[in-house]
Order: C-alpha cells, then structure tokens, then sequence
C-alpha cells in the first residue's frame, strides 16, 4: 500500500473512532506506522584529490535511512589510510548506518584488509573478527524488504559457498520484496559493460522473485527495465537493475547501449535514493548541488513470497525443446568444442588504472604504476606494457605486469626546474591478446587511461 493511500485509510479510520469517543492520540501513532524505509547510497566514492565524495555526501546528510555502498568505497587502493585520510571524512561520517559491499579498489589491498578493517563486523557480519579475505556477504531485513549484500569480487561462480549461502538464504526468506547488491554489474551500458561473473548472482535471484539489484563499477547512472538474467525483457517478473557508480570518481562513456536500457546520465554525481513500501517502492537519483539531473518513479514487487518461485521458474525451463534437439545431433558438436577454447587464449585488454607519484628534493622521480584489465574488468598478469615520456622528459619505459595486473616505470634525475612531466601508454602486449586503447579509462579520474601527467613533488 502507498503512503498516500495509508494516509487516506488512516483519516477515515481516526474519523471513525473519533466519532466512537476514542481519546488517543490515534494519527500520530498510526502516521508513525507508515513512514517506510529508504535505502540511499551509490558506488565508486571517495579521492583525497577530488571533490564530488564530499558533494555527494552532502545529499547523505540530508537524507535518513540505511545508507549502502556498490563497492570502490576508496581509490586509488582501498588502504587502511585512504578510508581514513578519504572515505572517514566524508561517506564515512554516516558509517554507522552504512551497509557495505567492496569493489575491485577495495581489494587492491591483499584480502581487502583496509577495507574490512575500517568497517569492521558491518563488511562482513557472518564472519567473527574478520580483518582481511572475509566473505563479505550478508542479509538483513529493512522494513517488509529482505535485503543481500553480495562480494562480486571473490566465490562468486555457480558453485561457490556464497552462491550456495545466497539460495539457501532466499529459500529461508521468501518476502513479498527482495533487493540485492553488488559492485560488478551484470547489465552495464558504460565502459565496462555487461560483466558475466554476475550471472550466477541474477539466477538465484530471478528463480526466488526477487525485484531489485544495484551495481556501480561502471561510473554512470543507469535504469534497465525488468528482466531475466539473459537480458530478455520481462514485465510480470523481470528484476530491475540500477547502476549507480556516481558517488565521486570520474565518470565514464556509455559505448555500447544494452537492450532494456531505459534512463541514462554520465555527467551527474548523485545517490539513488529508495523509499520500500511493503508491496512496492519508489525510486528517486538525487543530483548533486549545481546539477540538475534526476530520475525518479514507483514499481510493485514481483511478489509470491507464499509459494516459492523457483518452482515456477523452473517448470517453462525443465525441458527446453531445444536442449533435447541438440543432444542426439553430434554433427556441431566439434565446432562448439572449439569456441570456448579459442574464448579462453584471448583477451581483449585495456587500461584499467594509471596512478602517478613523485619524489626527490632537487632533482627528482616520476613513477607511474600501469594496472591492465580484462574485458570484465579482471587483472591480466604478464602483458607488457611500452610507453613515452614527454613534457620535460624523453626516451621510452616498459615493464611487465605481475598477478595483480600491474607495474611501474620511473624517470629519474628530473631537473629541478621542471614543474610535471607527462607518460603516455603506447602499447600493450601479450600472448594470445589484443590491446583495445579504445577502452582505457582512469576510475579516480587522475589521467585520461592512456595519458598522466605527474607534477613535481
């Protein structure tokens, strides 16, 4: 039921009883009732060297509710004093009612330690005192609504111990309204597009009715219709999606517009803010202050709590025509073998990050540290990357990217009175790859992916 109507049942009823010689106070309790939850937050947040972390959190001071995090809570790493030095004096004023989920900058640091450590039990509740390689999933109810936090970044295959926990939990919590979250988005108009290591996340969830899921990773505002897991629109039980990475980083392009893409926007800061009825909710992008970008709109749940939805689910998809067709036809049989292993030996690579820093008094080092990406945004290890320098500086630097997909390359004995100099990526090699300039991109904004210039210290 809306707020409206509650509001419309409430004064016909107070009439009633007032009418009945009823001496409570009966509106202000039962208007107590009907404020409903909000859920407000967005993904990929706070720099030290910008300032749209603060602006945003701004908007949170402003708003009460549970405030979440769609991961990349910090950049460049996620180190214990960037949450501090950063995120603390910012989205971190309202720590004590967030919720969070980590991203891929989050676990720049081995097993995520600055993050864990800064929030503690509320990163990883089903952990006891973890500090570092946590689950960093959980659930919670909010008002009528059963909420996930889900970790995109670690055991999130169709085997694994969280999707395994995530359909044990849904089956145990059958509410009429379901939102999950996580930082990696299945569905993404953005730089990073669609992003399959979700997938497992979107079926769970689509088999048990659930009616919302949020993401950041790519830095844009985005509303997808309803839909299933494969990307095929679906009014009656379709989940909606919400990519929400406008917390502070640099925003991104959109390259490639998906199917069921409804609203978009990648020049305004903002949170998604959620309002959760008990068979419904309202949705509103609040802008930043100076934007005016916004989005906002109503939804009913998908609903069914009583009777569990996977059976529903599954009943269209237990015998699917062509499933039976294509077993006893053994003819494609080779050439399907032979597509996922030409898959598997190829990567399209691009430039996921390029940080820069400085040392020395008189003459002095720039050191450029280079972290290749996959297409879904995974670390490719042993890709070499050659680059020149520029703006005071000349010659070439290459170097060799290691597990985490990244490495440095240094210029040194700069003169004193050269205020920056630049480095620019040239090329990226590997075995059985292919670099994709065209894709590189800077998530905290300090270079354009390909381009960084490096002041003096």
């Amino acid at each position: 039921m809306k707020v409206k109507e509650r509001i419309f049942y409430i004064s016909v009823l107070t009439v009633f009883l007032i009418g009945l010689g009823y001496p409570g106070s009966l509106p202000d309790a039962a208007l107590a009732q009907s404020s409903d939850p909000v859920f407000v937050g967005a993904g990929d947040i706070a720099h030290c060297g910008r300032s749209q972390d603060e602006a945003t959190a701004k908007l949170l001071d402003n708003i009460s509710g549970t405030v979440f995090t769609l991961g990349d809570n910090v950049y460049p790493d996620g180190t214990a004093s960037e949450f501090s030095n950063c995120y603390g004096p910012t989205w971190g004023r309202h720590k004590n009612r967030t919720r969070p989920t980590a991203g891929n900058h989050d676990y720049h640091v081995n097993g995520a330690a600055g993050y864990y450590g800064y929030f503690g039990s509320a990163a990883s509740p089903l952990d006891n005192n973890c500090t570092s390689n946590c689950k960093g999933y959980y659930s919670y109810n909010l008002g009528a609504w059963h909420i996930i936090a889900l970790n995109s970044e670690s055991g999130y295959s169709s085997g694994s111990a969280q999707v395994q926990w995530l359909r044990a939990d849904l089956a145990a919590n059958q509410n009429v309204c379901t939102l999950a979250y996580w930082h990696h988005p299945r569905f993404s108009s953005g730089q990073h597009g669609n992003i399959a290591r979700s997938q497992p996340f979107w079926d769970a969830l689509y088999e048990y009715g659930a009616d919302v899921v949020l993401s950041g990773h790519d830095h844009t505002y985005e509303r997808f219709a309803p839909q299933n897991p494969n990307g095929q629109a679906d009014a009656n039980r379709g989940i909606r999606e919400f990519v929400v990475g406008t917390g502070g980083a640099g925003l991104y392009p959109f390259p490639s517009i998906q199917p069921n893409s409804q609203v978009r926007n990648n020049t305004t800061y903002g949170v998604l803010k959620l309002t959760l009825h008990s068979t419904s909710y309202d949705w509103q992008f609040v802008p930043i202050a100076g934007q005016t970008f916004t989005d906002s709109g109503s939804s009913n749940c998908v609903g069914g709590g009583t009777n569990p939805t996977p059976t529903r689910t599954r009943t269209p998809t237990s015998g699917p025509t062509p499933t039976r067709t294509r077993t006893p036809t053994p003819g494609p049989t080779p050439t399907r073998t032979r597509t996922p292993t030409a898959i598997s030996t190829s990567i399209v690579m691009h430039i996921g990050d390029l940080d820069g820093s400085s040392t020395g008094s008189g003459k002095w080092t720039a050191t450029v540290t280079i972290t290749v990406h996959d297409a879904n945004h995974n670390p490719v290890a042993n890709a070499t990357v050659s680059g020149n320098w520029s703006n005071g500086a000349s010659g070439s630097s290459s170097c060799t990217t290691g597990s985490n997909g990244s490495c440095t390359v240094s210029k040194s004995d700069l003169r004193r009175g050269r205020n920056s100099v630049t480095f620019t990526v040239n090329n990226v090699t590997r075995s059985a790859s292919t670099y994709n300039s065209g894709n590189n991109h800077d998530p905290d904004g300090g270079s354009n992916g390909t381009r960084i210039v490096i002041p003096k210290p």
